[in-house]
């Protein structure tokens, strides 16, 4: 006897480890609107406060930019801060945190101070390294110190909560990673590509700046989405660009070409797809196809930060990839509420969000509706 024919369809879900709704969340008779984001695996859903007519969390003050200062305010700034180092040399200060590359006329762009530099240095290779500050021990924050003795007294360094800079920075660490995820995600990719410097062709500023541009153009021209990060290769150092593309259908530049050649790194003959284009104006480069199973389930969004953590890389964005999207969820929606968060948040179906109407053509708390669709067909395939 097969195993199908002892099923008996039953409407009694007793035991059933998911408490489907019955209502809306929080049920007060309104619909509400939620963020919602992709953590990999589902789509999630947070209340999105300022769209249910709250008050968002204050704002810290704008600062003011250079262009918005009058030629007399520029001055009268600038003579103040020369006299507040003067104070501070004159005691016995010497605020090393400071940015002291400021003139009347450098537009009041600053540089980083050596301090900086130094920190930011040691940051990383402390990272890497694995050290950590816990409750009882703060091995970073001792491995730093030492290294900043090297070259700034105690005097100097006195000023600076290095324990309360290890911790920002880690956060912010955390936070780049978490909103890479979720872009990576969240939005629709058909390509892994690799870019590796030439310098028959550019010089390593050249090649950043005009890899960046050609992406950028190609965004705006034909609406290309791109995100990635340029790194160093651990055994030959040589420059990279690693990102995930989307090319809509009919827009890719220059043919695909399948190459066969020698990996240094594999130690094995490996073959790749070179874009025609790419290989005449930058050199090698690789696309390689990937589908959403092998993004969720693969290791490129890994790969990539694996980086960022490696060597503290700029990530490089495309404009209109959305972190999350807000849109009004109903019980429907809903498979189940994680009861495990400080927050409140829910588990969605995966046909909750559309791809063209949701995400491609997303404006923040707006729904494309109907006569959006009509009026502005979708730019993508």
């Amino acid at each position: 006897m097969s195993i199908a024919a002892n099923l008996i369809e039953t409407d009694d879900f007793t035991g059933c480890p998911f408490p489907f709704f019955d209502g809306l969340p929080k049920d007060d008779g309104k619909p509400k609107t939620y963020k919602i984001y992709n953590d990999g695996h589902h789509l999630i859903a947070t209340p999105c406060w300022r769209a249910n007519g709250r008050s968002p969390r204050p704002q810290p003050a704008r600062r003011r930019r250079s262009r918005e200062y009058t030629d007399e305010q520029k001055e009268r700034v600038y003579n103040r801060f020369i006299q507040n180092r003067r104070r501070d040399f004159a005691r016995g200060k010497n605020s090393v945190g400071m940015r002291v590359d400021i003139s009347p006329n450098s537009d009041f762009t600053g540089t980083r101070s050596a301090f900086d530099i130094l920190f930011d240095d040691l940051f990383m290779q402390a990272y890497n390294k694995g050290l950590r500050d816990g409750k009882l021990e703060k091995n970073m924050s001792d491995y730093i110190y030492d290294g900043l003795r090297k070259l700034f007294t105690d005097d100097e360094i006195a000023d600076v909560d290095i324990h309360e800079r290890v911790k920002r920075k880690l956060n912010n660490l955390h936070h780049r990673k978490k909103r890479f995820r979720r872009k990576a995600y969240l939005n629709r990719w058909n390509f892994f590509v690799t870019f590796t410097y030439d310098n028959g062709k550019h010089d390593e500023e050249s090649f950043r700046r005009k890899i960046r541009r050609c992406l950028s153009n190609l965004h705006t021209r034909r609406g290309w989405r791109y995100m990635g990060v340029f790194e160093r290769a651990p055994e030959t150092g040589r420059l990279h660009f690693h990102g995930l593309v989307y090319v809509p259908d009919g827009e890719m530049l220059g043919r695909l070409e399948e190459k066969t050649d020698y990996s240094t790194a594999q130690g094995k003959m490996q073959t790749r797809h070179e874009n025609s284009f790419f290989a005449a104006n930058y050199g090698r480069n690789d696309f390689e196809e990937i589908t959403p199973s092998q993004l969720e389930h693969g290791d490129s969004v890994e790969y990539i930060l694996k980086y960022i953590g490696k060597t503290n890389e700029r990530i490089v964005y495309s404009r209109g990839i959305p972190t999350e999207i807000c849109m009004t969820v109903s019980a429907r929606d809903i498979i189940t509420e994680l009861t495990d968060d400080f927050v409140e948040k829910y588990i969605l179906f995966d046909d909750v969000v559309n791809w063209e109407r949701d995400i491609a053509r997303y404006r923040f708390n707006k729904q494309m509706s109907m006569m959006d669709l009509l009026c502005n067909p979708a730019l993508v395939a």
